[in-house]
């Protein structure tokens, strides 16, 4: 089955083009900040960049990647600067491509299980993962632009038999943590729960994350129905807003000041904020 991307004239609702290529379901899309490119990651394996002009496209491709049962891309974005793709993986893993030459930059181990969600700092300077390991991690990547991380990173390449060119990024710099201890206390009485047919909600996979324009927090939607506002700086909760189906999506607007939410009810929200000063 063939998948395609319809591009539309906001104005008109006219489909401008329609991007053929993706075998599987796409997971997620990204404009560059020129508009010029459009990245998707797919449920077919593969990460692609797309020419706004003529419908071209390139592969980014990781050639020393292992496969996973149901291997697939969640989620690609573009950085700030339009320069780095970073996709999440079925594989735990956050892969960042240089956009211009498809030049795979590093691996960054991000997750235990599926990383499936990732988003660039404003500055560029860190990006945030999120994963079905319960977690949000914050990682530093403002030596991209000059040595491949450089002593930043810890490169694990002999090891693993990857090739000399691609570095590995293992230090975390911030982790955004559900609490572990309450995650094994849930999972424990949900085994007790399931035989009377009790419903229980846990904290748990992260869906989808969002940060705001200024850097200054990062939204989270997760399997236990609930928004999470967390601080970037120190990675404290904020806020918590509790709902009835769960969250597909959380998107700061480009101006700040709102939030908006997609719920699997079908509702569509639109949140309004203010920051605090500390």
């Amino acid at each position: 089955m063939l998948i395609v991307h319809q591009i539309w004239e906001i104005n008109t609702r006219y489909v401008r083009n329609a991007l053929k290529g993706h075998t599987r379901r796409i997971m997620s899309l990204d404009f560059s900040p020129n508009g010029r490119l459009l990245v998707s990651a797919s449920e077919d394996n593969t990460v692609r960049l797309w020419n706004m002009h003529d419908g071209a496209t390139k592969f980014l491709t990781d050639e020393n990647s292992t496969m996973v049962d149901d291997s697939c891309y969640a989620s690609a974005v573009f950085s700030p600067n339009g320069k780095y793709v970073a996709a999440s993986h079925s594989d735990g893993m956050v892969r960042i491509w240089d956009v211009c030459t498809g030049q795979l930059m590093t691996r960054i181990e991000a997750h235990m299980h599926l990383a499936s969600c990732v988003a660039f700092m404003p500055d560029g300077k860190g990006l945030v993962s999120g994963g079905l390991d319960h977690k949000l991690r914050y990682w530093e990547v403002s030596a991209l632009d000059f040595t491949r991380f450089g002593a930043r990173s810890r490169t694990t390449n002999a090891s693993h038999g990857k090739s000399p060119e691609v570095e590995e990024q293992t230090r975390t710099e911030r982790e955004f943590l559900v609490n572990e201890s309450e995650v094994r206390w849930f999972y424990c009485v949900l085994l007790l729960l399931v035989f009377i047919g009790t419903p229980f909600t846990l904290q748990a996979f992260v869906y989808s994350l969002s940060i705001s324009p200024d850097g200054r927090w990062v939204a989270s939607s997760s399997y236990d129905k609930n928004v999470r506002i967390w601080d970037s700086c120190n990675g404290a909760t904020q806020y918590i807003v509790n709902f009835d189906n769960l969250i597909w999506a959380v998107d700061f607007s480009p101006a700040g000041r709102h939030l908006a939410s997609a719920g699997e009810d079908g509702s569509l929200r639109i949140w309004r904020y203010s920051s605090v000063a500390s």
